[in-house]
């Protein structure tokens, strides 16, 4: 119904309802939507535990694990999923989805993202490139330091001569 100067209460009191039925309506498909979309990343969820499982048995390598963690954690692993490859903000964002990360509960995905990767530029965790106009990061690997904390004292001979030789693995970090 369109408002005119001519309405009267009548005419007000049956506009008011007809918007009133037409909330109501969206906010019952709202309601059906999000539990439906609840029901989605659930599934979504176990088929990427069932994938985790199955992938050592297909000669496949699996894909880490990104659910569950905070948004930093996330990035930290779609970056050191590639050390050799630039990922750009969207690159990011497109790996996160793809390996099942929430984005949803964030209000503005993008600028967590863009703050996540300057975090770690600048926690010297990763390199910044810039390339016609684009910023890209990759992973910066690092040797483990002197005083790195060895368990044994053959864990510290096998650490001291592999120490400057190759990128750090996940079974390099103690934690």
């Amino acid at each position: 119904m369109v408002y005119t100067p001519c309405m009267e209460a009548f005419d007000f009191g049956k506009t008011w309802t007809e918007l009133s039925v037409e909330r109501d309506q969206l906010t019952a498909r709202r309601d059906e939507l999000e539990a439906e979309l609840s029901d989605v990343r659930a599934k979504i969820l176990h088929l990427n535990e069932i994938l985790q499982h199955l992938a050592p048995l297909a000669d496949i390598e699996p894909i880490e694990n990104i659910q569950g963690r905070g948004i930093t954690d996330a990035i930290r692993i779609v970056l050191r999923s590639a050390p050799d490859k630039k990922f750009g903000p969207p690159e990011v964002r497109q790996q996160l989805m793809e390996r099942g990360y929430d984005l949803s509960d964030l209000t503005a995905p993008m600028a967590s993202i863009y703050k996540v990767l300057t975090r770690l530029h600048d926690n010297d965790e990763a390199e910044r490139v810039k390339e016609n106009g684009r910023v890209y990061y990759t992973w910066k690997t690092q040797p483990l330091p002197d005083d790195f904390p060895f368990d044994s004292e053959e864990e510290q001979e096998e650490g001291h001569q592999s120490a400057g030789s190759g990128p750090i693995t996940d079974e390099d970090i103690p934690f």
